[in-house]
């Protein structure tokens, strides 16, 4: 087979899973038709319920929802521009013994990026690794489009930044923000082995 040619990739696509997709599609379609770009998302005790009743975890429910809202929005630039401003923010919020801080805004010329800084109280009493499955939602009659730009930390302490576009406005009078549920579907669950036997080498 030469370089130009195209290797066949095996694939078992047949009627049934065809008839199967044609309704998921048609179910989206008539979901974002209905909602016309607003938030709808169910409650945890319904997402826990739906867990159960299907064998799924938690977080692929919530990443499969969060996909099916509206997708026209802002698009994310591929250039982020210079930077304009820090933006001072300096919200905090204290839940089962996490405190998270919105800290600031770097404000670029097409983009936002916002950090989180979350740090876990009384962290010396315990061994523990933080693992936010968590994504930034503004509340605003201006729409903006929010996704994860990267994270850093280890234990008890973690970093979050979330790019936004278009970029936040200088006054935040009329924004309200939020972290939400989220996690990546295509995530691995990675088994940990325990390795705590004495080895001798003979």
């Amino acid at each position: 087979m030469g370089w130009s040619e195209l290797r066949r990739i095996p694939n078992e696509y047949n009627e049934t899973i065809k008839e199967i997709d044609e309704r998921i599609i048609d179910l989206i379609y008539t979901r974002r038709s209905i909602t016309e770009g607003r938030r709808f998302f169910p409650s945890s005790e319904q997402i826990t319920q739906w867990s159960l009743r299907f064998q799924m975890d938690e977080s692929q429910i919530r990443f499969i929802i969060h996909n099916l809202q509206d997708q026209v929005r802002p698009i994310i630039p591929d250039e982020i521009g210079e930077l304009q401003n820090v933006l001072s923010i300096m919200k905090k919020s204290i839940v089962e013994s996490c405190e998270y801080t919105l800290t600031h805004s770097m404000q670029y010329k097409n983009v936002s990026i916002v950090f989180v800084d979350i740090r876990l109280q009384n962290a010396e009493q315990r061994e523990v690794h933080l693992k936010p499955n968590l994504l930034l939602e503004i509340i605003s009659d201006q729409q903006f489009l929010v996704r994860r730009y990267g994270s850093h930390g280890g234990g008890a302490q973690t970093e979050m930044q979330f790019i936004i576009s278009p970029p936040i406005p200088e006054t935040l009078d009329n924004l309200e923000f939020s972290l939400v549920p989220s996690a990546n579907f295509l995530e691995r669950k990675i088994q940990e082995i325990v390795l705590d036997k004495q080895i001798d080498f003979n």
